[in-house]
């Protein structure tokens, strides 16, 4: 258990001082960026996410490289299509960004999860201590009364003996 709080640098990230409490921790966990961040690293990381890149895809190219919408939607990003590829490359960007935050933010429930754990260790080895004081107390009162009853029991073979019946 020393062992590993002298090690405690290794399982906080971000900067967090020593002594850092888990509720601390969790107050990061549960800020806003992190929830939106959440957020959205799980809705990309979905069906309808899919669903919804193949639908705007197939959207993109039949208008701007077919005639079947000409009528109502005019062609506004020729092939090679540098918009799209210019939307589609900050998406990565900015997708690639989220997730990064999402594992952050795992490490910080991971650190969480072991500040948690110390501290139930820290708890339970004061609560064994405290326990072994309680017994070695124990202990030490039972030798007392031995002691005392061994002292009462001489005393009254010492009485038997000089006023016998």
């Amino acid at each position: 258990m020393r062992k590993k709080l002298e090690h405690y640098e290794e399982i906080l990230p971000f900067g967090f001082p020593e002594g850092t409490r888990p509720d601390q921790v969790l107050k990061k966990i549960h800020s806003v960026e992190g929830k939106l961040a959440e957020f959205i690293s799980n809705w990309t990381g979905s069906m309808p996410f899919v669903y919804f890149h193949v639908i705007w895809f197939i959207s993109w190219f039949l208008i701007n490289s077919t005639h079947v919408f000409s009528r109502h939607i005019k062609a506004f990003d020729p092939f090679p299509y540098g918009l799209l590829t210019m939307i589609v490359s900050l998406e990565a960007i900015f997708l690639a960004t989220f997730i990064m935050i999402n594992q952050n933010r795992q490490a910080l429930v991971d650190t969480y999860r072991t500040l948690e754990e110390e501290q139930e260790d820290l708890e339970e080895e004061k609560e064994q201590e405290e326990l072994e004081e309680d017994v070695e107390a124990i202990q030490k009162n039972l030798n007392d009364i031995k002691n005392a009853i061994s002292f009462i029991q001489g005393k009254v073979e010492s009485l038997e003996k000089s006023h016998p019946k």
